[in-house]
């Protein structure tokens, strides 16, 4: 009798442990697999034509030229657009005013030379995946892709060399622009749009995104 009421105890102890251990390995099995290394090389360059993007408040085309992809293991994260093209940059109500004072109109049309985008594999998917992207080996624009990537990468979405995968409808857009050098945005829950030099902030920090409430 006392031996099978030592047992019993023994099994309901085992099967505590386990039920205490598996969320434990479930746990750590998430973030070991929420940090990501990037890929990038010149295998992972490709020509497009056409190449157009509609945001919550920034829309962009390129007429033609070659991209960088940043793969991972989830998929890709780093679209690096190295042909120039035509972004169009709206704002919120709220920051309109401010957005005047800053380009000193609304909106803003203006030509860029590169784009450096973070995004999650599903919208990339959804967004790049129906284009047609030609794969074109090239070192020298891998080169220049890296560069950028360097420049860029440790500005949002990291943990340290490893990539953080942004939330879903989340994009960082960094346009290099002629007119106005480097315009740096942000839309999902939140939203942000910076002018680098000479600095400008157009949203307060922490702005809720009033098309992703």
């Amino acid at each position: 009798m006392i031996s099978t009421t030592l047992s019993q105890l023994n099994l309901c102890s085992f099967l505590t442990a386990c039920l205490l251990t598996v969320p434990m390995i479930l746990a750590q099995e998430e973030q070991k697999t929420s940090f990501y290394d990037v890929t990038m090389g010149s295998g992972e360059i490709y020509k497009y034509s056409g190449l157009r993007f509609r945001g919550d408040y920034v829309s962009f085309e390129s007429p033609s030229g070659v991209l960088a992809l940043g793969r991972t293991e989830a998929g890709v994260t780093v679209v690096i657009l190295l042909g120039g093209g035509t972004v169009t940059i709206e704002a919120a109500d709220a920051a309109q005013e401010k957005f005047r004072s800053v380009f000193g109109t609304y909106p803003l049309k203006t030509e860029f030379t590169t784009l450096y985008m973070r995004l999650h594999p599903k919208e990339f998917e959804e967004v790049f995946g129906r284009q047609t992207l030609t794969k074109a080996p090239d070192e020298a624009a891998a080169e220049k892709a890296k560069e950028i990537f360097d420049q860029r990468f440790l500005a949002s979405y990291h943990a340290g060399p490893r990539a953080i995968l942004p939330p879903y409808k989340t994009r960082v857009l960094d346009f290099e622009t002629a007119q106005f050098g480097q315009l740096t945005n942000e839309e999902g829950y939140w939203v942000r749009l910076n002018r680098i030099t000479p600095f400008a902030r157009i949203y307060p920090p922490n702005f809720v995104n009033p098309k992703q409430k």
